[in-house]
């Protein structure tokens, strides 16, 4: 079974990309997107708990928490599509549950390297869109 460590990295794996998300202006004002700090922070926790619990042997409850979490971030992207089609802090989310369930699964470089990558991304996007 996987350390508790795996639960605090998919955590703040989720804090650090709800604090770019935030940062950037894309969870404020009006044309915020869903997810913030705390929204991204729950969904990394949900997902580390979500592997922990598979790693434990309860995989029905670990699909039911992900599954959960990846429904509303799907309905977040359908809500929101209807006035402005971006997907990234959605797609974000889907990103940081499936490095959130690898934090709790106890892959914790990997989870952190996805995390990093998807910062990374997303901090770059002016320099992104002015190479294509």
């Amino acid at each position: 079974m996987p350390d508790t460590v795996g639960l605090v990295v998919a955590a703040l794996g989720g804090a650090a990309v709800g604090f770019e998300r935030q940062w950037s202006g894309h969870a404020d004002g009006p044309g915020a997107r869903f997810a913030g700090i705390r929204t991204f922070t729950l969904l990394g926790m949900i997902a580390g708990l979500s592997g922990w619990l598979s790693a434990a042997g309860f995989v029905p409850a670990a699909t039911a928490l992900l599954g959960g979490a990846a429904a509303i971030t799907v309905a977040a992207y359908v809500a929101a599509s209807s006035h402005d089609i971006d997907g990234t802090t959605e797609v974000g989310a889907l990103v940081v549950l499936a490095a959130g369930v690898l934090a709790g699964l106890g892959m914790l470089r990997l989870a952190s390297a996805i995390i990093t990558i998807e910062i990374l991304v997303l901090l770059e996007k002016s320099r992104l869109h002015a190479l294509v």
